[in-house]
């Protein structure tokens, strides 16, 4: 859909160009016609004709390239989505919500404890403590795509006294400290980062390439 759209508006835009061309021509031929002698200037009629063809035509083809802008700005209203991480007390985790328009495409996902980005979900245990008996439900974030109005489980604590006082300590930063970035980006290629446990750039729109998380610290899971 997205480059259907984007292909549409090119087009429309080469043709707006031709018919700027046509008209630079068309007022050069007046110029010259202006300074020909009188009696050839019975036959310029063509020329103003040509000059009147080529605004009208000028003037829809700008009409009708704003009116596909208006209708990207539309399309990129109704597929916008907007990924918030935020954790629980009350049902103990790590969560996503896609608070969005339209689906959000994960490309990338880093998450550190105490500042030092790990790959798996065993790595987290390990660097923040966790014994076998303290364990975690966790479900794959990577690449993943989170339709809009949802709340996605990222990870929780297994039943159990346990396992539930480890991860609230995990939760109020008690010992150690849990951190996640999130790339994502929409259906149209526009991409934004979403943050936990430190402040994202406020409204700040990146390309797919442009994403800060780099190859040797994305997540795995």
């Amino acid at each position: 859909m997205s480059e259907s759209g984007t292909g549409d508006l090119e087009e429309r835009i080469a043709r707006l160009e031709q018919q700027d061309e046509r008209l630079t021509r068309a007022l050069e031929l007046l110029a010259r016609a202006e300074t020909a002698p009188a009696a050839k200037r019975g036959r310029d009629w063509d020329a103003y004709a040509a000059v009147i063809a080529s605004f009208i035509g000028l003037l829809a083809l700008g009409i009708s390239g704003y009116t596909a802008y208006v209708q990207r700005q539309q399309l990129r209203a109704q597929v916008w989505p907007h990924l918030q991480l935020w954790t629980s007390n009350v049902n103990l985790g790590f969560y996503v919500t896609n608070q969005g328009t339209g689906p959000a495409r994960v490309t990338a996902v880093r998450v550190t404890v105490d500042g030092a980005p790990v790959k798996t979900w065993a790595d987290v245990k390990k660097a923040a403590g966790f014994t076998d008996e303290e364990r975690l439900t966790m479900s794959t974030l990577s690449d993943s795509v989170l339709p809009s109005g949802k709340d996605y489980p990222i990870a929780r604590p297994a039943e159990g006294e346990q396992s539930q006082a480890k991860f609230k300590e995990l939760l109020l930063h008690k010992n150690h400290a849990v951190s996640m970035t999130v790339c994502y980006c929409s259906i149209l290629e526009e991409c934004w980062v979403a943050m936990l446990g430190a402040v994202p750039e406020s409204g700040q729109v990146r390309s797919s390439d442009a994403c800060p998380i780099g190859a040797a610290e994305r997540f795995a899971e």
